[in-house]
């Protein structure tokens, strides 16, 4: 029988855990709000619920144009409900909702922390779960997607609760737990696209259970009853928008391209302290493996959820960085990685040797260089407009080997629209705003059918939700989504040495500034005063000089005009087809003081002229006719 005293003393002991992990939570919400931005795309997710709650439906143009899945779908049901219910509109309810997900997030991995075990399958105390806590915590990346106005805050979420649950199938999986793994699958599908590889393995995962006899066939289609939803939204995606996917998969996904996903891996490794994961995932993995290849894949069956998640998350990760070749925004795709992997490193340390020294070394050691994150965003804050500057001369000598690599590669993801930084994103909004000063209703839009073509379209469309917007790089235009990329060829090598040759004035060998601004000038085709004042001279300048010196070897300036490109940019490659904007006799300008002028046109627009527009323009899609 337990002695009140003792049942006092766990009652305290439960008690200052709780209130560490509140604190640790706390801390974490408050580094995440001081992170806090609004991008221009999260405005697009605005104007799709702007429609939903004005009755529209979820749509980016009104009727007579025909409907584009453009958001994700649960995000935007979200955010017209808070609207309806509380009568706070998108972009201000966005970022607190958002910091509530990271809330949940944070729940989720305090009560995994929390249960932690050592190789003998021993409870670890809670200093353990805290010291992970606070890694994660530390983490740039994690905080930084607890904003945004996107949907990824509430994708990882769900993307979080499934993976941990998948770890909680221990013995034999019941019908319960097969039911609320697979409703974390299908919110995270109903919320992003990515979320569709989790469903189909929670579904593989039931079907083993079943052919295994560890469940009754209708234990597990009671436990992927959930997974209907998801189901049922494919079927309603394909009877409304005529398609299986999202529109912007069309949009942005168009070859692989490897070359621009390691570069955004390895940053991503070198910002956010993963570099550290291999060098206890390859000792874990070798113990795993000591007692031979059989016992190891009994192991991974055994523990099927668990190997599902590993591989669903990795699966993720790896499609985006060398198929996608990344992502627009910095790490967000990885962002949920970035929390389960600091996690799960601290887990195998655990199970790697007995009592708390290696779980709180790797803890500490993946706060620590974590920071390399934080470091990177003191170096670049100031340079809001761009949100890249060299991190280079701000570094210790011993590591500036590895920030040179860093800056280059940086600038190369830079110039292809690749990882770009919030700040940056945050300063477009804000260079964008004076041009839409207050949101414009439109009575007659029904009748007159006021159209504009946008390339930054999430503002613009919120701000002029009766116009209809043509999305010039294809997110919400079907047309545009679907139009092969033209090819442009990249900068030609011979080209970028020609020009470093004839820019050597004094033939010395070397580039003083003025000379590598004209050799940069021919590469851009620019006149060297155009190029003079730009931003990219000095960062060049910056990075390939961050010793102090006054010049750069020829070598190293045919590598600055290397990393110029004109080939391809990040969800920036497709463009409308000649003569498909013009079909639709854009006529909304917008003066410099926000003034929005309707022009009449010669011919009135009508819906059914609009109808027509649209498909013939789809029949040139699917029949290959486009013009080039």
């Amino acid at each position: 029988m337990t002695s009140p005293a003792r049942i006092a003393d766990d009652a305290a002991r439960s008690a200052w855990r709780l209130a560490a992990y509140v604190a640790l939570a706390l801390g974490a919400a408050w580094g995440a709000w001081q992170l806090a931005f609004l991008c221009d795309d999260a405005y697009i997710h605005f104007r799709y619920a702007s429609n939903l709650y004005e009755g529209r439906g979820i749509v980016w143009n009104d009727a007579p144009f025909a409907p584009v899945e453009g958001a994700g779908f649960l995000w935007v049901i979200v955010l017209a409900a808070i609207w309806g219910l509380t009568g706070v509109a998108p972009p201000d309810a966005a970022n607190p909702f958002s910091l509530g997900c990271g809330l949940a997030q944070f729940a989720l991995l305090a009560f995994a922390a929390d249960r932690l075990r050592d190789r003998d399958g021993r409870r670890l105390p809670a200093v353990v779960g805290l010291a992970a806590l606070l890694a994660v915590a530390g983490n740039r990346t994690v905080l930084q997607w607890w904003s945004g106005g996107l949907d990824t805050p509430l994708a990882n979420v769900f993307g979080v609760w499934w993976a941990l649950h998948a770890f909680r199938a221990a013995g034999a999986p019941t019908a319960r737990w097969l039911a609320v793994w697979s409703l974390a699958a299908a919110l995270g599908a109903l919320t992003r696209p990515d979320g569709l590889p989790a469903v189909a393995a929670t579904a593989a995962v039931g079907g083993w259970c079943w052919l295994c006899g560890r469940l009754a066939l209708r234990a597990v289609l009671a436990g992927l009853s959930p997974l209907l939803l998801v189901v049922a939204l494919t079927v309603w995606r394909q009877i409304y928008y005529g398609d299986w996917l999202p529109n912007t998969y069309y949009a942005k996904v168009v070859s692989s391209w490897p070359d621009a996903g390691w570069r955004y891996l390895g940053c991503f490794a070198l910002e956010n302290g993963a570099w550290l994961w291999p060098l206890v995932a390859l000792p874990w993995l070798a113990a795993a493996l000591r007692r031979g290849p059989a016992p190891a894949l009994r192991a991974l069956l055994a523990h099927a959820p668990a190997t599902a998640a590993v591989g669903v998350v990795g699966f993720n990760a790896a499609y985006y960085c060398f198929k996608v070749g990344g992502d627009h925004f910095e790490y967000r795709v990885l962002s949920q990685l970035a929390t389960l992997g600091t996690l799960a490193v601290v887990a195998m340390a655990a199970r790697l040797g007995r009592g708390l020294a290696l779980p709180l070394a790797t803890a500490g050691a993946l706060l620590l260089a974590g920071g390399a994150g934080w470091f990177h965003l003191a170096c670049t804050s100031a340079s809001r407009a761009e949100g890249i500057a060299a991190v280079t001369p701000r570094a210790p000598a011993i590591v500036r080997p590895l920030t040179r690599w860093f800056d280059r590669q940086q600038i190369w993801l830079f110039l292809r629209f690749i990882g770009l930084r919030c700040n940056h994103h945050a300063a477009r909004l804000q260079s964008i705003a004076p041009r839409f000063p207050a949101r414009v209703r439109h009575p007659d839009a029904a009748t007159s059918l006021p159209i504009r073509a946008e390339s930054a379209v999430g503002l613009p469309g919120w701000m002029l939700p009766d116009v209809a917007l043509i999305d010039v790089y294809g997110l919400n235009d079907w047309v545009v989504a679907r139009t092969p990329v033209r090819p442009h060829a990249d900068v030609d090598p011979a080209v970028v040495a020609k020009a470093v040759r004839d820019s050597d004035h004094d033939g010395d060998g070397w580039l003083a500034k003025e000379e590598l601004r004209d050799a940069l000038a021919i590469v851009f085709g620019m006149r060297p005063d155009e190029l003079y004042g730009m931003f990219l001279l000095r960062l060049f300048w910056s990075i390939y000089r961050d010793d102090g010196s006054e010049r750069v070897t020829l070598a190293e300036a045919a590598q600055i005009g290397g990393t110029i490109s004109f080939a391809r940019r990040m969800a920036h490659a497709r463009m409308p087809p000649p003569g498909y904007v013009e079909a639709f006799e854009p006529n909304v300008d917008v003066g410099p003081d926000g003034a929005v002028l309707v022009q009449p046109r010669a011919t009135p627009m009508t819906a059914a002229r609009i109808r027509a527009i649209e498909a013939e323009w789809r029949d040139k899609v699917r029949t290959g006719q486009l013009p080039r």
